[in-house]
């Protein structure tokens, strides 16, 4: 058999062969004319956040994410979604409608540590009136990690706020945690906890897309 025979049936057999993971390498077909391209997700200290999701119906989008610590060490990366993004903290802070913050553990932790480091910042952070007016979901979020020792690293919990209802749900890892809290005005007092003004501008200003 010529050589370039030879060559060329020994090139359709290595193809056919190989077929499928030829296929997972190849270049992407070229998007649509006028399609934009999907946007990728954001990774903070090594763990990632989509861009959007779903929550009571409706598209929430990635506001921005951040590194929060306690007393300068690292320990949670924390993300904030709205259905419209804002680069200030007062537009996300009065921004309507669902809205979830969430984070990952970045170390093994105590959740009483935690836990306590939360309603610090939070009655830091809220007014004497918003503290007076929301008591009992104070109370509520404070009890939320009582039947654990730690959160260990790698560990994701979300706090997701739904108009409808008007209740905000936690869950640890995919599993509801603690009471369910009432309130839009009671999660906009969680928010501060990694977005008042007295929490680390670093953390602020991620949270509102200031800082990659």
């Amino acid at each position: 058999m010529p050589s370039s025979r030879r060559d060329a049936l020994l090139w359709m057999l290595t193809a056919s062969a190989g077929g499928s993971s030829w296929a997972q390498t190849a270049a992407p077909a070229p998007a649509a004319a006028g399609s934009q391209p999907a946007a990728a997700p954001v990774e903070v200290a090594g763990f990632r956040f989509d861009p959007t999701f779903s929550l009571g119906g409706k598209s929430l989008h990635l506001n921005g994410a951040a590194v929060s610590y306690i007393l300068s060490v690292r320990t949670t990366v924390v993300a904030l979604y709205l259905q419209r993004k804002h680069t200030t903290v007062e537009g996300a802070l009065a921004e309507p409608g669902p809205k979830r913050l969430c984070f990952y553990s970045l170390r093994d932790v105590s959740a009483k540590d935690l836990s306590n480091t939360f309603i610090d910042r939070l009655r830091k952070n809220a007014t004497s009136e918003e503290i007076a007016g929301n008591f009992i979901q104070i109370a509520q979020f404070g009890s939320a990690f009582s039947n654990r020792n730690k959160l260990m690293k790698g560990d994701f919990v979300t706090l997701d706020y739904v108009p409808s209802t008007n209740h905000i749900d936690m869950t640890l890892n995919g599993q509801h945690i603690g009471e369910t809290m009432t309130g839009e005005p009671f999660f906009r007092m969680l928010m501060k906890i990694w977005m008042g003004a007295r929490v680390r501008e670093s953390t602020r200003e991620g949270l509102v897309g200031q800082t990659s």
